[in-house]
């Protein structure tokens, strides 16, 4: 069987080497809006010897069938793939266009499920891989698998541990598929469904006020390493970013204190911020314009107990 593979993460990498293992795959594309990972295909590609493409957004639909004409594939496996892909060109290989969907369907439809899946604290998490059609994340389901996802995941964390499951399930998956036989899939159940636009980065900020602290650190997590410098937070005037934090229980009576005050900002406690469930986070890593620091190192830059952190930066 001839396979082509469209991806735009290293996400991918894991699956797709499994599968140039089986000397299937006759193509591998890419979009050209991450200059990294073009030069980690671009390295793959070439160290595997197979053809790469770089679409452009712009005229990505012209690309695409032009594409597809020249490798003649009998399907198309994407994998985070940043661009849509036309209804036009989805019935052009034999078997289809096949989704990876780094996330439960469907209930987590939309542009980022690791992301949203933890902010949300949801328990699980999982690959679902199915049949494309014009909708987002709509085609019918031909597997589907949870792993747990407990409350210390980070980003990063999370899509090591989808990558290789999405490489075990790519495995299973070739052994359904026949050039000569329709993919084996069942419609989504539509009263489950749920569509997760992804955030602005206006939308994502330490909300003290209105977040109990284990959401607090759930948003902190589900933005480590996705935003490298951190999840905005404003004290004293003065915008930082929060890349690493836990939740620590507290033994005397804070109810003098206002929400998002600095309890305590010293290398034995560490730097303690008062959650609106009336519970302290510490904030083990910050970034600021100097670097990256232990929280309790803003005391050098002026923060003293009793200041007080605020949600949206201006």
């Amino acid at each position: 069987m001839k396979i082509a593979v469209l991806c735009n993460s290293r996400m991918a990498l894991p699956a797709l080497q499994n599968l140039v293992n089986t000397g299937q795959v006759a193509a591998i594309g890419i979009g050209d809006n991450k200059v990294d990972v073009i030069q980690i295909f671009e390295h793959f590609a070439q160290q595997q010897g197979l053809p790469l493409r770089i679409f452009s957004r712009k005229n990505f639909g012209t690309q695409l069938r032009e594409w597809l004409r020249e490798v003649t594939p009998d399907v198309v496996f994407v994998m985070t793939y940043p661009f849509r892909i036309p209804a036009s060109a989805l019935t052009i290989p034999k078997l289809g266009f096949i989704n990876f969907h780094y996330g439960l369907l469907p209930e987590m439809r939309g542009a980022d499920p690791v992301f949203e899946g933890i902010r949300q604290q949801r328990p699980v998490a999982g690959t679902t891989i199915h049949v494309m059609d014009a909708g987002y994340d709509t085609g019918p389901i031909i597997m589907r698998e949870e792993i747990p996802c407990p409350p210390h995941f980070t980003y990063g964390m999370l899509t090591g541990q989808l990558a290789h499951q999405g490489a075990d399930m790519c495995n299973r998956l070739l052994a359904l598929l026949s050039p000569d036989k329709p993919v084996p899939a069942t419609p989504q159940d539509e009263s489950k469904a749920a569509y997760y636009p992804a955030l602005t980065t206006e939308g994502i900020y330490l909300d003290w006020a209105g977040t109990n602290s284990d959401g607090l650190v759930a948003l902190i997590n589900s933005c480590n390493p996705m935003s490298k410098n951190g999840v905005p937070t404003v004290v004293n005037g003065w915008t930082l970013g929060v890349c690493d934090a836990s939740i620590i229980n507290l033994t005397g009576d804070t109810s003098a204190y206002p929400i998002g005050a600095v309890l305590a900002i010293d290398p034995q406690n560490g730097l303690l911020v008062l959650a609106k469930d009336r519970i302290a986070l510490k904030l083990e890593v910050v970034y600021i314009e100097e670097g990256y620091l232990p929280g309790y190192k803003l005391a050098n830059f002026g923060i003293q107990p009793g200041m007080l952190f605020t949600g949206r930066p201006q």
